[in-house]
């Protein structure tokens, strides 16, 4: 039965269906999305039935119902893709109760690891690397996601071993949404203990190792250049690429046809790039949600994601790691557009929903107690 859970959960995780449509072409991606769907299915098949994760199912469904009202595309098309989310939600809430801390972290080290393996292997003249995420923001996200967890680990071996290769990963995506969540993270981790400010004295060992891997490989990046010459107090190097493709003008590009439709949207696949004649995605799940689907599942989406939030600052002193995944979670949602489609950052939301879950439970049933 574990070795179903692992190979289901890696197949997830570990992005493997991308990794194979990237590296061997869309038979392999297909395959591999195909076995994904069929092992989460006997994997389901097999563990005992719990309650389904009703909040993400009335978001999808108000989500695809009224998003479907206008689609343009082929309508077997727009099909399988409610049929993979829901068989994906449903049978992966049940993965997600199966998996605890210590599961998750060896599996999201395994992930982030891949990064540093492509930069030292596969160096490209583009600069940033992803690994088996194929995308470097989403990389970048996968290594915060992580970053956070650390905080739930009670061995300080593994805490330093995370907090360094989580870091140093993420670094090598250059994304700008990591660098602001970590720093964030960071000061929040004081609250914990006064003795996290060592992370920022592990800064020193994880820029020397980044210029370690500049020299092997080069990494050919102005982001990169710039913080060198910052550190060198050096003032020769121009932000004009720094500043780059701000997700604040893609964002503005979608704001009128948010406005024009503000009920019930444009239809599926207007914001998140599926239609041939709107290839460009807005990089928002907010933004996604609304224009193509309207103000309804909207606001049920923005309940949920208030209610992560609400619940784990609740735990705050018992599980400090819950509101530091909320946050990465939210806050990378405002620079991505495919939470419908990228099924392991479905799955981190289900998994922080679930240790939620678990942890009030215990609290409910004293008051309950309490009001007998």
């Amino acid at each position: 039965m574990k070795i179903i859970k692992y190979i289901t959960f890696a197949l997830i995780i570990l992005n493997l269906p991308a990794v194979g449509l990237a590296a061997f072409g869309p038979g392999m991606g297909s395959g591999l999305s195909l076995l994904t769907l069929l092992m989460l299915l006997f994997y389901y098949a097999l563990v005992e039935k719990t309650a389904p994760n009703w909040w993400i199912i009335s978001i999808a469904i108000l989500y695809f119902m009224i998003s479907g009202l206008q689609f343009t595309g082929l309508t077997t098309f727009f099909i399988y893709e409610i049929i993979k989310f829901f068989t994906f939600l449903i049978a992966g809430y049940e993965l997600a109760k199966n998996i605890n801390k210590n599961e998750l972290f060896v599996f999201l080290l395994i992930g982030s690891l891949s990064i540093g393996l492509e930069a030292l292997f596969l160096p490209s003249d583009f600069g940033r690397y992803a690994g088996f995420y194929i995308n470097p923001n989403v990389a970048g996200f996968i290594c915060i996601y992580s970053y956070a967890i650390v905080f739930s680990l009670k061995n300080t071996s593994l805490k330093l071993l995370g907090q360094f290769v989580f870091t140093l990963m993420g670094l090598l995506t250059f994304s700008r949404t990591f660098i602001v969540i970590w720093l964030l993270l960071n000061l929040i981790s004081l609250k914990i203990s006064f003795k996290n400010i060592r992370i920022f004295g592990l800064g020193f060992l994880i820029f020397s190792t980044m210029l370690l891997i500049d020299q092997v490989v080069g990494l050919n990046n102005p982001r990169f250049q710039q913080l060198k010459n910052i550190v060198s107090k050096e003032n020769n190097v121009s932000t004009e690429e720094i500043s780059q493709d701000s997700r604040t003008e893609t964002w503005a590009l979608f704001y009128d046809d948010v406005l024009n439709a503000p009920l019930f949207g444009n239809g599926y696949g207007q914001f998140s790039g599926k239609l041939p004649t709107r290839p460009l995605g807005a990089h928002n799940t907010y933004l996604m949600i609304i224009g193509e689907a309207g103000i309804l599942p909207f606001l049920l989406f923005l309940t949920y994601i208030g209610y992560l939030f609400y619940k784990s600052f609740r735990l705050f002193d018992e599980a400090p790691f819950l509101i530091m995944q909320t946050i990465a979670l939210a806050v990378f949602l405002l620079a991505n557009h495919n939470f419908f489609t990228f099924y392991y950052m479905v799955f981190t939301a289900m998994w922080i929903q679930y240790q939620i879950y678990k942890l009030s439970q215990p609290k409910e049933e004293s008051l309950k107690e309490i009001d007998l």
